[in-house]
């Protein structure tokens, strides 16, 4: 016999009754013997409590009748008889009983949904951050195919005037080519007085992608050039010509900025 047993079989109900068998009688005394303090929140008799707070004498009862109730059930009867509201009390019981397991759950509920909130808030965040190394992933396998050097697939020709000054957007706008493109530049310098040229490719933003020096201007007075779309990144690049002189001097040409996105 424990607290949850005689909790839910409605034990002390049944002892002040008189509707415990012996045994069950001495189960129940025998526990409240051993367990005051389960004895002193009982709502019973302050006589009753005491009377089972002793130990009976072993030639008392015995126990042999399943339906005769023990000395300590006919004091609570006598109890209940001088007044003693039994209800009351058991009521006030399992309602202290019940306020206070419910104390205790309330508080492990709680906790259990802390622990879910913060379970739930470390799945997001790992969701969150695998999906930004997943994107992260991708554009870098995007960027590896953008500046892959291929094959080209075809070949085209385009004839652009050199600008005097370095100009601000793209003099040959032409966009990402995918399948890659042989660009075959035509570039006339009929009106330079140079038969050689420094040809320096930057992108944009300053870096340098090729530098081809003393490239010769053919019998048409033209610098054909030949260019990978597949070579180059997505953005501008600015091609910057320069001519040589007599003494080996460079001295600005023209520019040509090339848009490839």
């Amino acid at each position: 016999m424990d607290r949850k047993y005689i909790q839910n079989e409605h034990i002390v109900d049944r002892y002040l009754a008189g509707e415990l068998t012996v045994r069950e009688a001495r189960d129940f005394e025998k526990f409240c013997l051993e367990h005051p303090d389960f004895l002193n929140s009982l709502p019973i008799p302050v006589r009753l409590k005491a009377r089972l707070s002793r130990r009976p004498l072993e030639e008392s009862e015995t126990g042999m009748f399943p339906a005769i109730p023990s000395s300590a059930t006919r004091a609570a009867l006598a109890a209940s008889d001088e007044g003693f509201d039994v209800d009351e009390e058991q009521e006030k019981w399992e309602r202290s009983s019940s306020s206070s397991g419910g104390g205790v759950s309330r508080t492990v509920v709680i906790a259990m949904g802390v622990a879910l909130i913060a379970a739930i808030g470390g799945l997001i965040a790992y969701a969150m951050h695998a999906g930004a190394l997943s994107d992260k992933l991708k554009q870098a396998q995007r960027e590896l195919k953008v500046t892959e050097m291929q094959a080209p697939a075809s070949k085209q020709a385009y004839r652009v005037q050199l600008a005097q000054s370095k100009p601000g957007r793209p003099t040959l706008s032409l966009g990402w080519m995918q399948p890659p493109q042989m660009l075959d530049l035509i570039v006339p310098v009929v009106e330079e007085p140079y038969g050689t040229f420094q040809i320096t490719i930057d992108k944009a933003d300053g870096t340098r992608v090729m530098q081809i020096h003393r490239i010769a201007r053919d019998s048409n007075k033209e610098i054909r050039l030949g260019l990978n779309s597949s070579a180059f990144g997505p953005g501008d690049y600015v091609l910057k010509f320069e001519g040589y002189t007599w003494k080996g001097q460079l001295q600005p040409a023209g520019w040509v900025v090339l848009g490839l996105e």
